[in-house]
């Protein structure tokens, strides 16, 4: 069935989101609607990939404007916004996620000492609050501030930079991602859609966005999650209507399911530096919230290994693969000294990204088994068929995030997890010697996890289906402005723009920028007063 072209606007966070929602823009405009991709803020690899889409007809791409320096109601949203996003950490199902809410509360914490948006007795108040709230759990307490911060963010107008932003573009959908940072801007854009009739949907960036970070707080027409689990927790975690939740599948992997090896196991293995008549382990490395001295705790993990008894596991090879973002600590380790051991790669800049796909996808195909601590490169493992291993420990951010109990075998997960390292490298000996026995129980979980349509459909295709149906669905009439509220926050916002006036007023007498000009606030200064 042919559709009318649509105009699509999508609006990230940073431009570096596009790596996740690439395959939807390409699929819309092949399907003939015109999308446009703004940024609130920019990212070299982001931008990167959006020159590369925008080569292509129908896909344009730019920034996107956010509430003004100088507007005092950026503060009150954010207060609004930020006492949910902690308080809902309050709730007993967060009990054992101790890490997550203390990033949670540093966040907000840091964030009211040192923001020029605030004023010294809102500032005191706040902090009292946020202080109480990161304090334990308390079911009451949760529910009464996710209230407060929406009968607060009931009163916050919607942004004048952002409606004239939206009335330019004239989107006949609109797509963000993703509102579950603390106290995402995302939200004006929602805000000044519904005020302009504009049809909504928030997308689901990942596999722990819905139990890791902050709240949804609105309720568009559609909210795009990748599976049933995430559907239950949009709905049960974030208050959204069963009806609007829809599951379309994890698009972002659908390069990865049609990947096949480029190399051999032994030229791949020469290639980076490795015994090619052994098998090697390939050990994903995890952001640094999830291991944050990941360096120490993997050498420990190799100098384990070569002591084991078992001879098989003990002269493996080992590749180190470094988190994407952290590959700068293990730039002076000397691996020499374990044998047959690599970090690999340490340079990405510039490279290609489909080389350095096809890199990461011939690590794990050739690899005998893959370790890790809890990242979503242990999801693309299980999609190339791999059996995944873990060795739980307190230095890292595992059993307190409710998203690495899906991948454990009682919650029809693929994860070989172990208590201790004795049994963590009984259950590598057991793998090596019986390979792939687990691959029936592994491609379940990723039919389920990420292709709930089906193993063979193309997520992205059911995703593009989605955002066409978006288009026909009646716009929701459930406003939720008060204009007591608004009344009532008018003050505190109108303080908060006096206090920001006051501070760039003082750092442009104070200023001299490049080339002699003075009287003007420095890039820096300014991103500190927005932040």
């Amino acid at each position: 069935m042919s559709r009318a072209p649509l105009r699509v606007l999508l609006v990230l966070k940073h431009a570096g989101y596009i790596d996740v929602y690439e395959p939807l823009v390409q699929e819309l405009a092949e399907r003939g609607h015109a999308v446009h991709v703004g940024y609130v803020s920019p990212s070299k690899a982001g931008l990167a990939i959006l020159d590369r889409l925008t080569a292509r007809p129908g896909i344009t791409a730019g920034p996107a404007p956010y509430r003004g320096v100088v507007d005092g109601w950026a503060s009150v949203a954010w207060l609004a916004r930020a006492y949910g996003d902690l308080g809902r950490y309050s709730d007993p199902r967060f009990a054992d996620a101790t890490a997550l809410r203390d990033r949670m509360a540093g966040k907000v914490e840091g964030h009211l000492r040192t923001s020029a948006g605030f004023d010294p007795v809102t500032r005191r108040v706040a902090l009292g609050r946020a202080q109480a709230l990161a304090n334990g759990t308390d079911p009451a307490l949760a529910e009464r501030s996710i209230q407060t911060g929406r009968r607060l963010e009931s009163g916050v107008p919607p942004s004048r930079r952002v409606t004239a932003y939206l009335r330019g573009r004239r989107p006949d959908v609109l797509l963000v991602s993703p509102l579950i940072e603390l106290a995402s801007p995302l939200l004006d854009y929602l805000k000044a859609a519904r005020g302009l009739g504009i049809r909504t949907a928030i997308c689901v960036a990942s596999w722990d966005n819905l139990t890791s970070k902050g709240l949804l707080r609105f309720v568009p027409e559609r909210v795009f999650v990748w599976n049933e689990t995430q559907r239950q927790e949009a709905i049960e975690l974030h208050g959204m209507p069963a009806d609007r939740v829809v599951a379309t599948g994890a698009a972002r992997f659908d390069d990865w399911f049609a990947q096949r090896p480029g190399t051999t196991r032994t030229e791949f293995a020469q290639k980076v530096g490795l015994d090619p008549a052994r098998p090697y382990l390939l050990y994903l490395c995890s952001s640094g919230f999830v291991a944050p001295d990941e360096v120490a705790s993997v050498s420990r993990w190799i100098e384990s290994l070569r002591a084991t008894a078992d001879e098989r596991l003990r002269g493996a090879g080992v590749l180190v693969r470094p988190h994407p973002k952290r590959t700068e600590p293990w730039r002076d380790v000397d691996m020499a000294r374990f044998g047959n051991a690599v970090v690999w790669p340490l340079e990405r800049r510039g490279l290609d990204p489909d080389e350095a796909r096809a890199g990461f996808y011939d690590s794990v195909w050739h690899s005998a088994a893959v370790v890790g601590v809890n990242t979503s490169a242990m999801l693309e493992a299980a999609i190339a068929g791999k059996s995944v291993y873990t060795l739980v420990s307190p230095e890292f951010a595992q059993e307190g995030t409710i998203h690495f109990h899906y991948l454990l075998a009682e919650n029809g997960g693929f994860l070989h997890v172990a208590e201790s390292e004795e049994e963590h490298f009984r259950q590598l000996g057991d793998g090596l010697a019986h390979e792939a026995e687990d691959a029936e129980q592994t491609r379940r979980f990723v039919e389920s996890f990420l292709r709930p349509g089906g193993i063979d459909r193309s997520a992205t295709a059911i995703y593009a289906d989605a955002v066409e149906e978006l288009a026909e669905l009646p716009v929701s009439d459930e406003r939720g402005t008060s204009a007591a509220m608004r009344a009532a926050l008018t003050p505190l916002a109108l303080a908060s723009s006096i206090s920001l006036s006051a501070t760039i007023g003082r750092a442009a007498l104070a200023s001299r920028l490049p080339g002699g000009r003075r009287g003007e606030p420095s890039k820096a200064h300014v991103g500190a007063v927005r932040a």
